[in-house]
């Protein structure tokens, strides 16, 4: 497919970069050398300097002969001039990303409406990421597959852990339907087999039936004592406040700490049930007086990744019950964890999904990245033309590292197992979807 990505910022770089290992070929529009420079340096993609909302540059041979035109620049409005003028131009498709509250909140303003086919915004995404994050039921982040009758959930391993820590994969005592599915050791992802040891530090991706993971789980890990009630957000920032509007309509008590002080006058009009705080969230003073060792969620999701990971460990070690950091550079997210942070979200990264996932159409149900991309867990449906069908998953000749985890089938979920003689070998058919 050819693809005109304009943008050549964070987002645009990373879905230029997930779209090129795709094998697309991308044009990247840009009006800043520099950043087009670095794309053509790390990139193997076409680039193209000018003003990507112009109709000069949209009529070039190149963009208008796109099958779908990607705007993902930092303007919310060069986006949308940029995505309708290149459908009304013969693109056939267009995505644009729209971060402004205001254009959220509006009933009127739609893909629909604007002859769009999709449109993103990253912070609200990664919002609604951080609420799944707090709310949800169990001590460790989870992600649901195959309408929820499916789960994925991490844990990290400890010295403490005796139900992993130095045991081979095949002596281990798993409940029914369960399965470790991928192994992040020291930044790599590793296809794991029976004879694999288990070690210290390593982090368990583990695929199973929710009632599985729950049971796992509980024998790991303590249970959240009681539900989430309090939370305090370190920046107030589109994503603080997508993340304050959406916890406040929960219920929650939020307090929101911002260093510009005309920001905090605009937060505190728009978010009546939230506190609003001037202040330093850096300070430790401030930190105690608003009650950090007390509450029950600590959010850095300021502009800076150094201080939201900063201030989220000193968080943790003041007593926050659950901490979750916002980083842009999504290789700093294992680092983050890897800390003590419970958990790390990149906008960035939700927002290359979630464009790739529209991409593969109907096909592709559902795309996570683990491991700053370095693995995928995808859910596909099988076309009844696919030449797998009615083979043993051990005859599919799938590429390797291409690995079947869970099959949904009549909304039963099956989980295939591997034969004792495959244990020495690549555990092909251990882990879920797919590892580039």
């Amino acid at each position: 497919m050819k693809i005109t990505i304009i943008g050549a910022g964070k987002v645009g770089f990373e879905t230029a970069r997930r779209l090129c290992e795709e094998g697309h070929d991308i044009l990247v529009v840009d009006k800043d050398e520099t950043k087009l420079s670095r794309v053509e340096e790390q990139l193997d993609v076409m680039i193209l300097r000018g003003n990507g909302a112009t109709a000069q540059v949209l009529r070039d041979p190149h963009v208008v002969d796109s099958d779908l035109l990607l705007a993902v620049t930092d303007s919310d409005e060069v986006n949308i001039i940029a995505g309708m003028t290149g459908k009304k131009l013969g693109i056939k498709r267009s995505i644009v990303r729209v971060r402004d509250p205001h254009y959220a909140r509006d009933s009127s303003f739609s893909r629909e409406d604007l002859g769009l086919d999709l449109i993103v915004n990253p912070e609200f995404a990664a919002a609604r990421e951080i609420v799944r994050m707090l709310t949800m039921a169990l001590p460790v982040h989870t992600e649901p597959f195959g309408q929820g009758k499916v789960q994925m959930a991490d844990i990290t391993v400890d010295e403490g852990m005796v139900h992993f820590t130095n045991k081979r994969i095949k002596d281990l005592d798993m409940p029914p339907s369960c399965l470790i599915v991928a192994i992040s050791r020291r930044g790599d992802m590793i296809v794991p087999g029976g004879m694999d040891t288990i070690l210290p530090g390593d982090t368990l991706y583990i695929l199973g039936l929710p009632s599985s993971i729950d049971s796992l789980v509980s024998k790991v890990k303590k249970r959240r004592q009681k539900k989430m009630h309090t939370v305090i957000i370190l920046g107030g920032g589109r994503l603080g406040y997508y993340l304050a509007d959406k916890l406040c309509s929960l219920g929650m008590s939020v307090k929101i700490i911002e260093q510009n002080y005309s920001r905090c006058q605009e937060l505190a009009e728009r978010l009546p049930n939230a506190l609003v705080l001037n202040g330093d969230g850096t300070d430790v003073d401030l930190l105690k007086r608003e009650g950090i060792q007390e509450t029950d969620g600590f959010v850095a999701v300021t502009g800076l990744d150094e201080e939201n990971l900063l201030i989220s460990l000193l968080a943790k070690q003041m007593g926050a019950k659950m901490v979750v950091a916002k980083v842009s550079r999504a290789s700093y997210a294992p680092i983050v964890e890897s800390l003590g942070v419970d958990a790390a979200v990149s906008p960035r990264l939700i927002t290359a999904s979630e464009i790739v996932r529209f991409i593969q159409g109907g096909r592709l149900l559902s795309l996570f990245m683990l491991l700053n991309g370095k693995a995928e867990v995808a859910e596909l449906i099988v076309p009844s033309t696919s030449r797998i069908i009615g083979k043993p998953l051990a005859k599919c000749g799938l590429p390797r590292n291409v690995i079947v985890g869970a099959i949904l089938r009549d909304a039963r979920p099956l989980f295939p197992r591997a034969p004792k003689k495959y244990w020495r070998k690549t555990a092909l058919w251990f882990l879920p979807w797919g590892i580039p």
